[in-house]
């Protein structure tokens, strides 16, 4: 798209980072974990993709009006080694038409390589197979051998047959072809409804992948009805004002 545009609001110094990549999936997920990270490590406002494409909406949080899609990230932090271990994040509460997916992951992933990010995890929600499982799963996918052994390291069950849609997708087979870094971590989630505790999920995978960047999501599982009802409401709020857009169904089997 000739019209999008990566506005950045201030330089901040990414080199060596970890890119989290949040755009809504199944029981919104990766948007809760998304602003739970934002929250509570206080990440900045940093910039903000845009195009005419996106969806007409501005989003207030702790009342600051700001666009649908959103890059966030902190003051730098370094592990014992020296090895830069800083977090940015992109979020977004509106999946993008099918029309912009593609270049949306494109300007995402050229903008992180201009920025020397290290590392893009995208973070996507997926339906459970399989009933009657007591505890919810936590799957990966890696774009090259390096990210497969980076998944085995920290436990993460690899998925083995499957698809995934929208900007992770993209993201993924374009990661293969450039020979980037990318991964994508799916939570078991209920489709029905906002699930805090799925998103809680991933966040306790990231808190061991980024031991220098401790996200403790024992507040988030605490809060998780209350954040459930925000989101309830913010999606309600929504309709009156907003056009509807076919969401993406986001699959993936384990």
């Amino acid at each position: 798209m000739d019209d999008m545009e990566l506005i950045e609001y201030k330089e901040e110094d990414l080199s060596n980072s970890l890119l989290v990549v949040a755009f809504p999936t199944v029981g919104l997920i990766s948007s809760i974990a998304g602003h739970f990270i934002i929250d509570t490590l206080k990440l900045e406002e940093i910039g903000t993709i845009v195009s005419k494409e996106f969806m007409p909406a501005t989003v207030i949080h702790n009342s600051k009006p700001s666009p649908p899609v959103r890059i966030y990230a902190g003051n730098k932090k370094c592990g014992p080694d020296g090895k830069c271990e800083q977090l940015a994040v992109i979020i977004s509460e509106f999946m993008p038409p099918y029309n912009i997916i593609k270049p949306l992951a494109e300007k995402i992933l050229e903008w992180s390589d201009k920025k020397g990010c290290k590392l893009v995890v995208a973070l996507e929600g997926t339906h459970a197979v399989g009933k009657g499982k007591k505890k919810p799963m936590v799957y990966g996918v890696g774009s090259n051998i390096e990210m497969k052994n980076f998944l085995k390291k920290y436990k993460i069950t690899e998925t083995q047959e499957g698809m995934i849609t929208g900007v992770t997708g993209v993201l993924l087979y374009e990661g293969v072809l450039l020979k980037r870094d990318v991964i994508c971590l799916l939570s078991e989630a209920h489709s029905a409804f906002p699930d805090s505790r799925a998103a809680g999920n991933l966040l306790k995978k990231l808190d061991i992948m980024l031991p220098e960047i401790k996200i403790d999501p024992k507040p988030l599982y605490k809060e998780a009805k209350k954040i459930e009802e925000q989101i309830k409401r913010f999606m309600e709020q929504s309709k009156p004002t907003a056009p509807t857009i076919p969401p993406i169904p986001t699959q993936m089997y384990g």
